[in-house]
């Protein structure tokens, strides 16, 4: 029993030993370190924290034999990188001998299990750990499962190209020790039993394996042609005088690898049991399956120093890596997390953008700025989170947005685009002294800069409100076509040209939106207004009248919102040469189709006239009471106004803090507690919207009201002076039984004298 409990502590918690021959005596041979050396694929059982410097996946297969069979182990490996810090592994060994073909109790087999894990505490220094489970079968007469553990350090001081690789190791083996059961010799064990493994050799239950000190060092030079690998142990470290023998014995063995190529190696060997070994490498790399397949075999004579009775022995062993090195896995994680992941991240943004989800986008692109900081695309995402929340009218979310931006990103070739928004929201909200101190910064820091035009557009378009016309002109006239904004800039021209009735410089800033080929919808409806415009000054013109109505009849989509406007034209150019017949159906479809169009109460006038002109004096007087009961008052009156304001004024704080909290979620990353607040704040904001939206749509009618305010006056005087006309023919004719019709002009049978009226 002493035999077999000293040959398992020589063989380091794994050992597996057989003897071919009738007397069993396996204290005279250790087998393990053929499979296991510091700086090889399988150093877990040497040192756990040896496998961190394993770069790839690797699985590791190979078999010890003597030359009868008689005496063998098998053992694999698989070692599994993960990112730069962690390595795993898992060994297996397997160790059998028939001593007595005959004996009915069975061979003797150990088996060996072990998980290990090394962690990389420093790119030089990496710890380790591993779990081993000891399956034994003494010839039936114990068999049981016990458990061990091992402890170590990997130490690599020196690693460049001029002086190689160095690693220095030290690990304390059975820091836990697994225990080995008493045997009965008269009495063959039961099944397997468990075994609780010890510390210190504390235990009654049998005898725990010993404690072991390992020293290891591992070179690689001469441009990688040559390593060498030595160990030094100390069994036993913690001996007991009642185990007998004297503890800490000294084993050593060292090994050398010369590659005459880089796919051929020749080695040399002592083993700690102090014998020669001589063998062979050879390998190849990056073939189909295998980034690198490794084959080695090793030779020796145990008889050559001592007399051992085993002979000739050998070892083969397949090594094969697969996958990506630690540094690609590690490159491809870093690319991605630098920029797959936040590019998708940014294009996911910029479909909720361009979907017009503006509160979920400024979301995703906060995502991006804060989980992302050095993403390339970063100050953009900043520039879209600002838009989206500019198109939602949260105005002061945006604001804060665009300065935060500009002191995070100061070098960004998006700052000018910053400043100009921040100008674009003054605009907005009616500061027009605080958007043009913002244009003067801008076009005086960033003259050059793709938001030059932007900022002359908002600067004419500025001027042009305040009736500074000439300005506006100026400002407007170095927009050129390819901008954005270049429909809108010569419409604006075109109106202040006409309101310094200079009409040709007019008609060439209208002809030019209609000589330009569109690229949206607002562009059409651009063209569709500047014909109707065009065709007003023509109208003017003593003899323009066929070119006005046919400007007029080239706005034919009644979806657009200028077709009302030219379908009144239409029926004023008719009207103007007595072709009532073709002018009514004009007037006619905008009462029917427009009824809360500003030029409803024109068109009642125009289908007065019309009647007027065919003497149906009852349906003539009908249209014009009409006019003049729709253009008594303002569409939006002044209560109106007062109303809408005071209900705005009364919403506005609460919708100022609900921008103030939207944009802090936008600065927060997507945690689930931060999901549940955005969807808490979704019901408040968008009644907050809604109702900032109905008040920007109310103003927009507002300025409309303001803009017809001049025909509305036209409009009522010409409707009740035409009115009275039409009720004193009436009155003549009631004393005749007329006014159904056909009437006649009476004095008024020329059209120039009713358009005196």
């Amino acid at each position: 029993m002493k035999h077999i409990l000293l040959s398992i502590a020589l063989v380091f918690c794994l050992a597996g030993s057989v003897l071919a021959s009738p007397s069993y005596s396996p204290n005279k041979y250790q087998q393990n370190d053929w499979f296991g050396e510091f700086g090889g694929t399988t150093s877990m059982y040497v040192n756990p924290a040896g496998i961190a410097e394993n770069d790839q996946l690797e699985i590791t297969g190979g078999f010890f034999s003597t030359i009868s069979g008689a005496a063998m182990q098998e053992y694999g490996s698989i070692v599994f990188p993960l990112s730069y810090n962690h390595t795993f592994g898992f060994t297996f060994f397997e160790n059998g001998a028939t001593v007595d073909p005959n004996d009915t109790h069975g061979d003797y087999t150990e088996n060996a299990y072990m998980l290990g894990y090394a962690y990389r505490v420093f790119h030089w220094l990496a710890i380790g750990i591993d779990l081993s489970v000891l399956q034994v079968n003494q010839f039936g007469y114990n068999s049981q499962i016990t458990l061990g553990s091992d402890i170590g350090l990997s130490w690599n001081p020196i690693n460049n190209s001029k002086l190689g690789h160095v690693q220095i190791g030290i690990a304390l083996q059975n820091i836990i020790q697994p225990v080995i059961a008493n045997v009965d010799a008269d009495e063959p064990s039961d099944g397997y039993g468990f075994v609780t493994p010890t510390l210190m050799g504390d235990t009654d239950d049998g005898y725990a394996i010993p404690t072991n000190l390992n020293f290891s060092l591992f070179y690689r030079g001469l441009n990688r042609a040559l390593e060498i690998k030595g160990e030094v142990s100390f069994i036993d470290i913690f001996h007991k005088e009642e185990e007998g023998g004297k503890g800490m014995m000294l084993e050593f063995g060292v090994s050398a690898t010369y590659f005459i190529t880089s796919h051929l190696g020749v080695k040399g060997r002592l083993t700690k049991e102090g014998y020669p070994v001589i063998g062979a490498t050879i390998n190849v790399k990056d073939v189909n399956l295998f980034r690198y397949l490794g084959l080695d075999l090793e030779m020796s004579h145990d008889d050559l120093i001592e007399k051992k009775n085993r002979g000739f022995l050998w070892n083969v062993r397949a090594t094969a890596r697969f996958g990506d090195t630690r540094e690609e896995s590690i490159g491809e994680e870093r690319y991605r997390r630098l920029k797959i992941e936040p590019e998708n991240d940014y294009r996911a943004a910029m479909r909720l953008y361009l979907n017009r989800d503006f509160i979920a986008a400024s979301y995703a692109f906060g995502k991006v700025q804060t989980k992302y900081p050095t993403f390339h695309l970063v100050d953009q995402a900043a520039f879209y989170k600002g838009k989206s929340f500019e198109n939602m009218r949260m105005h002061l979310a945006a604001q804060k947005v665009y300065q935060e931006a500009i002191k995070k990103y100061p070098h960004s070739d998006q700052v000018p685009k910053y400043h100009f928004q921040l100008m674009n929201i003054d605009y907005k909200e009616g500061r027009y002294g605080e958007a043009m101190v913002k244009y003067q910064f801008i076009i005086q820091t960033f003259p050059k800069s793709d938001v030059k035009p932007d900022a002359d557009y908002i600067a004419g378009q500025i001027k042009f409100e305040q009736g500074q016309n000439k300005d506006a002109i100026e400002l407007l006239t170095s927009i050129l076509p390819g901008n954005a904004n270049y429909f809108y800039a010569r419409y604006t021209m075109g109106i202040a040209y006409s309101r310094l009735e200079q009409w040709e410089e007019a008609k060439g800033a209208f002809n030019d939106i209609i000589s330009q080929q569109p690229s949206n919808q607002s562009e059409k409806d651009l063209q569709d207004a500047a014909k109707v415009k065009l065709g007003h000054i023509f109208f003017a013109q003593p003899d323009g009248l066929a070119e006005a109505a046919r400007l007029y009849g080239q706005v034919t989509n009644t979806a657009s919102p200028f077709y009302e406007e030219a379908a009144l034209a239409l029926a004023w150019s008719f009207l103007k040469v007595r072709d009532t017949n073709n002018a009514r159906p004009f007037t006619t479809w905008i009462i029917r189709n427009r009824p809360d169009s500003y030029l409803i109460s024109e068109a009642y006038l125009v289908e007065g006239y019309c009647y007027y002109l065919q003497g149906d004096l009852r349906r003539a007087e009908a249209n014009l009471n009409k006019a003049i009961q729709l253009s008594e008052t303002p569409t939006i009156t002044k209560e109106k106004r007062d109303s809408a304001k005071t209900a705005y004024d009364g919403m506005k704080e609460k919708f100022d803090s609900v921008q103030t909290r939207a944009l802090d979620l936008a600065r927060q990353l997507p945690t689930p507690r931060v999901e549940q607040k955005r969807a808490a704040l979704r019901p408040d904001f968008e009644k907050a919207n809604r109702e900032i939206e109905n008040f920007a749509d109310f103003q927009q009618r507002v300025i409309q009201s303001d803009r017809f305010e001049a025909s509305r006056q036209r409009v009522l005087g010409d409707a009740k002076l035409t009115s009275a006309v039409v009720a004193s023919k009436i009155a003549q004719q009631g004393g005749a039984g007329g006014g159904g019709g056909g009437g006649g002009l009476g004095d008024l049978d020329d059209l120039d004298e009713l358009e005196d009226l």
